[in-house]
């Protein structure tokens, strides 16, 4: 997921604001772009431990406590719209412009994902797992759009189990990789779209446009009486909002500079507008209505009004993401995010068979998963994290600058 799948070495996303630190003057615009995003690794924790307490929370506490916690993801969706925009459209210039972004994806995200699956097919025959045939559209980053059509209690192909004294018992789910479908496919179509329509403005402007359609467009399937399980959530065109207003964040900070003041101002109402705008909605309606509809949008502008506030390295949001305990969950957050849910069922099935267990189960669930993410990123992940440098090196001294609409300097008097 997700946001998930850049790493520590994707933080960059465009030139250094030179002086920032050293100029302290609110007043004065700059450039807030930068090689590397202090904050953004503990946005990273920070959504990474929502959605775990989305899963496990119920452990401790009633389902409406921790429900809306999956919001994390959408925290994820903003945040990869975002570095991934900001790469792509400083990196235009680049003559391996695809080949690049391509490879340096691949290195990230297929390690952990095609590890896991190949783990899985070889242990098949020595520990007899079942699943079904539509596992292997996960492998091919499809699953969001089978599940929704699937019948979920003959052919659920999220599950995978064991057969034990004559009944299927489910020792883990693949569920939670929907979304790293959904930012797979992203990731198959926006660069192109980049490439082609290049100008700033122009892209702008198709986020908003698409932004508005999709939200249109999840209103008219459930006109259509399309109210599918997982439709509407899992799917790119229902959901590809979050990520295009997290796009437009990126673009929109590749204009003219902004103050301190500025950026922090902007930030504040958009995150007061949008999230006024949701709890009143909440509060006159349903929640089944409000989510699926608008309910999406305006937790996005949320999430890219809490983005933008980190960038701000005095702001509290700033200093919560920095502390150590969060970041270091964010470094290995893709891992942790892939790990977490999979062994969901044995941990539920725990919590049942012994009652006195259920409140140290979310703490066991949350060590063991950063313990085999945290090995993961060490042993597996980081090895080809440095093939980058390898296979994929950044261009030096092309037109990152350039790519910034940055007002010339004017001449003293």
């Amino acid at each position: 997921m997700p946001g998930l799948a850049p790493a520590n070495a994707d933080l960059k996303s465009g030139p250094d604001n030179t002086g920032d630190r050293a100029n302290a003057d609110p007043d004065l615009p700059r450039i807030w772009i930068r090689p590397y995003y202090a904050s953004f690794n503990g946005l990273r924790g920070v959504a990474v431990f929502m959605v775990f307490l989305n899963h496990y929370g119920w452990f401790w506490s009633a389902e409406r406590v921790t429900g809306w916690l999956w919001i994390g993801v959408d925290l994820f969706f903003v945040l990869s719209g975002f570095l991934i925009t900001g790469i792509l459209y400083d990196s235009l210039e680049e003559r391996r412009y695809f080949r690049n972004f391509y490879i340096r994806r691949a290195l990230r995200i297929f390690p952990v994902f095609y590890g896991f699956f190949l783990l899985l097919f070889l242990l098949t025959p020595v520990f007899h797992f079942h699943y079904d045939k539509w596992l292997l559209a996960f492998v091919f980053y499809f699953g969001n759009f089978v599940v929704p059509f699937a019948d979920l209690v003959r052919h659920n192909p999220t599950v995978i189990s064991v057969f034990h004294h004559g009944r299927s018992i489910e020792i883990g789910n693949i569920g939670p990789l929907w979304s790293l479908c959904v930012e797979e496919q992203f990731y198959l179509i926006w660069p192109a779209v980049v490439w082609l329509v290049r100008d700033r403005k122009h892209l702008m402007r198709l986020c908003v446009i698409v932004s508005i359609a999709t939200l249109i467009g999840r209103c008219i399937l459930l006109w259509a009486g399309l109210n599918r399980p997982y439709l509407l959530y899992w799917s790119i065109y229902t959901r590809c909002d979050t990520l295009l207003i997290g796009a437009w964040c990126a673009l929109w900070l590749r204009g003219t500079p902004l103050s301190l003041k500025q950026l922090r101002r902007r930030s504040s109402y958009l995150f007061l507008a949008s999230a006024s705008a949701l709890i009143l909605a909440l509060a006159w309606l349903h929640q089944g209505y409000v989510v699926p509809r608008f309910g999406y949008t305006l937790i996005a502008l949320c999430s890219a009004a809490v983005l933008l506030q980190g960038l701000d390295d005095t702001s509290f949001i700033s200093r919560v993401f920095r502390l150590r305990p969060v970041t270091a969950l964010g470094v290995i957050s893709y891992g942790f995010y892939f790990f977490h849910g999979i062994p969901g069922k044995p941990w539920h099935s725990l919590a049942l068979d012994r009652p006195e267990l259920k409140p140290v189960i979310p703490i066991a669930a949350f060590v063991a998963t950063f313990v085999v993410a945290k090995l993961s990123f060490r042993y597996w992940e980081t090895p080809f994290l440095r093939l980058k440098k390898v296979l994929a090196p950044q261009e030096t001294g092309h037109a990152h600058a350039v790519r910034l609409h940055v007002p010339e300097p004017q001449p003293e008097t």
